[in-house]
């Protein structure tokens, strides 16, 4: 099923790209480095049947609550969150989300330099993005996503990926971009899979906890909590692309509550 039937054609962006295209710096330091966060931004995978995510606010300084949680009861899973589109096969869209005030849900960002970082003393920028739920299987709201690394090849006028680090039940779980399963360019290609090392990431939440995953684990758990984050079921039922909707960082207040979960306005990037 082609992405613009998916998509509102006035979502989709003319992207012309190679393998890990070389993201200039000024990329990273003007408008905050947005052009730098749209070059790599990721597609999010979820499962149906899971608690879908949200925007994290309504665009207007409000924050979204979050809900009850339902502790590994199936049959609650999804009690509080978004209504899940109609499945319409693999990569259905998740998009258009009644009670939603975007017609993307958001992908909250921010970039910064790091000379030196939890990944190595080499020179670096970094680009977090994060996706917010009502809540997951265990408790109410849920902050889950990945931190991109990008390193220069030439000195410091380019930089490309070098590893990406994801969130895994309060682990953070570091691999090589080249590593990553599922990358693609742009729109001509979005769909496929077993692609590596190209521009843009493809990556899965899991069912009941959310965590965030290079691969697909379909073996076992479907419909009960898993033991390990890594057990946690996950495929490629619906999705959505955050090139279509990065919202900075800075329009999530710092002072808001979260509970057990860590909101980006409130991480150091360069240590995660």
């Amino acid at each position: 099923m082609g992405f613009a039937k998916l998509v509102p054609l006035l979502l989709l962006a003319t992207k012309n790209a190679l393998a890990d295209t070389p993201i200039a710096v000024s990329d990273f330091t003007e408008n905050g480095g947005l052009a730098a966060a749209q070059a790599a931004a990721p597609m999010w995978y979820m499962p149906s049947g899971t608690c879908m995510p949200s925007a994290a606010e309504d665009g207007e300084g409000n924050q979204t609550n979050g809900v009850d949680t339902d502790n590994c009861n199936i049959n609650a899973l999804a009690n509080g969150c978004p209504v899940q589109p109609t499945w319409e096969g693999p990569n259905t869209f998740y998009g258009n989300v009644s009670g939603e005030p975007f017609v993307t849900i958001p992908t909250y960002w921010a970039s910064t330099f790091c000379n030196g970082d939890s990944s190595g003393s080499d020179a670096s920028y970094r680009i977090i993005y994060y996706v917010y739920f009502k809540k997951d299987t265990g408790h109410k709201s849920d902050w889950e996503g990945i931190v991109m690394r990008f390193t220069s090849p030439d000195g410091g006028n380019t930089y490309t990926r070098e590893s990406v680090i994801m969130e895994q039940d309060g682990n953070h779980v570091h691999i090589s971009w080249s590593d990553v399963d599922d990358t693609f360019e742009g729109d001509n290609d979005w769909e496929n899979f077993a692609q590596k090392n190209l521009d843009h990431g493809k990556f899965y939440f899991g069912k009941f906890h959310h965590s965030v995953h290079q691969n697909w684990y379909t073996a076992a758990f479907k419909n009960t909590c898993p033991p390990l984050s890594a057990d946690d079921y996950r495929n490629d039922d619906y999705q959505f692309w955050a090139y279509n909707n990065l919202r900075p960082v800075s329009v999530l207040n710092p002072n808001w509550v979260w509970g057990q979960a860590d909101s980006p306005a409130n991480i150091d990037i360069c240590s995660y």
